[in-house]
């Protein structure tokens, strides 16, 4: 049996005060991931104890919809090289975080992984540019679509 596909879409880049994200829906069917849905995400992450609104970075979010629920993977790129993530779930209507403190883990799944592919590829370009403003609009704007 073969392993279902789905599809992620670039949306935009959200911006929370000083951060910057690319925004990815990654579902079976894109437009199932709804305007709502997306709408309480974006105040999940405005509001998120990591305060994205103070600290500038660059990264992305990948809203996942898992069936009825969704995945919310907000991933910064901090002391140049590591991808750090803060992971929400939608189980109730409201995004949470959701607790991960374990030994071992779960980090990205089949389909998420096309998109870090993607985004280590364009953050290592980056690094190895001056880094200025013109080099961040670069990044923010290399974006992947496509099958996962």
């Amino acid at each position: 049996m073969a392993y279902p596909s789905k599809y992620a879409l670039p949306k935009e880049i959200f911006i929370v005060g000083k951060t910057r994200f690319k925004w990815y829906d990654l579902a079976k069917d894109p437009t199932d991931v709804s305007p709502q849905d997306i709408q309480k995400a974006k105040i999940c992450i405005e509001n998120a104890g990591e305060n994205f609104q103070n600290v500038e970075d660059l990264g992305f979010v990948i809203m996942h919809r898992c069936g009825e629920n969704y995945l919310l993977l907000v991933c910064t790129w901090r002391s140049e090289n590591e991808l750090w993530e803060s992971v929400y779930y939608d189980g109730t209507g409201k995004f949470e975080s959701w607790d991960r403190n374990k030994t071992h883990l779960p980090t990205y799944c089949v389909w998420e992984m096309g998109i870090v592919y993607h985004e280590s590829q364009a953050w290592k370009k980056f690094l190895g540019t001056t880094r200025d403003e013109t080099h961040k609009l670069e990044y923010l704007n290399d974006f992947f679509e496509g099958e996962v």
